[in-house]
């Protein structure tokens, strides 16, 4: 399509991506906002962290544009907003600055929007669709619109919006082949599953899956013109009734596919074949932790199931990728070797082994909300013994950024100091490690009880629910 020109009276906005070039390339939202913001006749030029604050298309200054919408999906990404306005030389706080004003959207600003409050104007709750006629409204009008959250006028009570229909989509691409990115086709949107630390499991029920035969021409659609493998995307594709029929079809049509993370006890032996034969050459599934926590926890995942997906994948010469997290609450020195020797069954199969362990990071909107994070100090030894699980590589989520992390996605508007002063510091690390010494980020490891910072976002779980869930957990695994 032709881009909408540079006018004087045109609204200009700068779609910003707060990470890198290609990742920003790898977002399908990305994309997608892109053509939509243009069809609705708004000047468009993009904008990623590290490309600076002048546009990719036209090196428009940022501060030249009338509106910044930025898509988020990691709470640290928030820095990089505050630090992209303080290179163009815009004041970063929504009260002392005319324009351009800032609309933010994603899981992690849906979850708990307090954060950002004093940088943004307006905020995205939920998913697009349903959103993108008030987006529009608000933009091309300079008026606020009821349905978006605007943050100047307090923490008042919001809905979290889902969409209904999911035709809408749009996969039109952004053709540029210097950059490494991936091409996403939505499977469903929400999950079956309630994991009591998945965020975005909370945030995007119900479960939707799609029409399986749509999906796959959408992308045997992408492959044709862009070569490029089409990836999956769902928070758990193998629950999807067609997965298989999909799988087979793209199969017989010479379509390779990448899929993400998979449930263990959905995976037989034709799904596992079915996978090697679209191309896939790694298996990921994501065990988490020890069986007594697992199922705790809301993945109803035993050990043998785990296992029998590695010695089938062994036998077809697929690559097995586990996610493991550790300081999940009510964990055990028992809890940690059970995991451990999982890990060492499943390298016994003879399958090539990549293990990554990340540190439980207490979420908003989610039953594990409420419950202390572990310290740092037992999230390092719990990685170390992690990492004595026989491998073939190993990676980990550092521990201090998961600390950093959770007190940015726990805060409330006093949050904002934090994210303004990791973007004015010249080391993360040293300024993380100051606050947390100087205890400044002791919240994060002690319980927290209603009201929450995020109370007034209203999600498909009442409080009340989430609460429920939380006690039977502490019932179930730490009595």
């Amino acid at each position: 399509m032709r881009r909408v020109a540079y006018r004087k009276n045109a609204v200009k906005v700068a779609l910003l991506y707060p990470s890198t070039y290609a990742v920003a390339m790898s977002s399908a939202v990305f994309h997608m906002l892109y053509f939509k913001l243009q069809d609705a006749g708004f000047y468009v030029e993009r904008f990623t962290a590290d490309r600076g604050p002048r546009g990719v298309e036209d090196g428009t200054p940022l501060k030249e544009f009338d509106y910044v919408v930025a898509t988020v999906h990691y709470e640290l990404d928030y820095i990089n907003i505050v630090k992209m306005f303080l290179k163009a030389g815009i004041p970063t706080r929504a009260s002392l600055r005319g324009k351009p004003r800032l609309v933010l959207g994603g899981p992690p600003v849906t979850a708990n929007p307090e954060p950002m409050a004093e940088f943004a104007d307006a905020v995205v709750l939920g998913e697009l669709e349903p959103n993108w006629e008030l987006l529009v409204e608000y933009m091309a009008t300079g008026e606020e619109v009821e349905g978006l959250y605007y943050p100047r006028r307090g923490a008042y009570p919001v809905e979290i919006r889902h969409a209904g229909d999911l035709t809408w989509l749009d996969y039109r691409r952004i053709p540029e082949p210097e950059a490494a990115f991936s091409i996403s086709v939505e499977l469903a949107r929400g999950c079956l599953y309630s994991c009591l630390f998945c965020m975005e499991s909370y945030i995007s029920k119900p479960y939707r899956p799609r029409d399986w035969e749509a999906v796959l021409r959408e992308a045997a659609e992408l492959y044709g013109k862009y070569g490029v493998r089409p990836a999956l995307i769902s928070l758990t594709a193998n629950a999807h009734t067609h997965f298989k029929d999909l799988l087979r079809e793209a199969v017989k049509r010479g379509i390779p596919l990448s899929l993400p993370s998979l449930r263990a006890e959905l995976l037989d032996d034709e799904s596992l074949e079915l996978i090697a034969e679209v191309g896939q050459r790694t298996v990921t599934i994501a065990p988490e932790t020890s069986e007594r926590l697992r199922k705790a926890l809301g993945k109803d995942i035993g050990d043998e199931d785990v296992l029998r997906v590695a010695r089938k994948a062994a036998e077809l010469g697929l690559k097995i990728k586990l996610y493991m997290m550790v300081g999940v609450p009510c964990e055990r020195e028992d809890d940690i070797e059970a995991a451990r020797r999982l890990v060492a069954e499943v390298k016994k199969t003879g399958a090539t082994l990549y293990l990554s362990v990340n540190p439980l990071v207490p979420k908003p909107q989610t039953p594990l909300q409420y419950h202390p994070m572990a310290s740092l100090d037992y999230l390092k030894r719990a990685i170390e013994e992690m990492r004595r699980a026989p491998h073939d590589q190993f990676s980990y989520y550092d521990p201090l950024l998961a600390v950093a992390q959770a007190a940015i996605a726990l805060g409330g508007r006093e949050a904002a100091r934090l994210i303004e002063g990791a973007a004015l510091s010249n080391s993360h690390r040293v300024y993380w490690r100051r606050l947390l010494r100087a205890g400044e980020l002791d919240y994060v490891f002690k319980p927290r009880v209603e009201p929450l910072p995020w109370s007034h976002v209203r999600g498909f779980y009442a409080p009340s629910q989430l609460r429920k869930m939380y006690e039977a957990f502490l019932e179930a695994t730490c009595s």
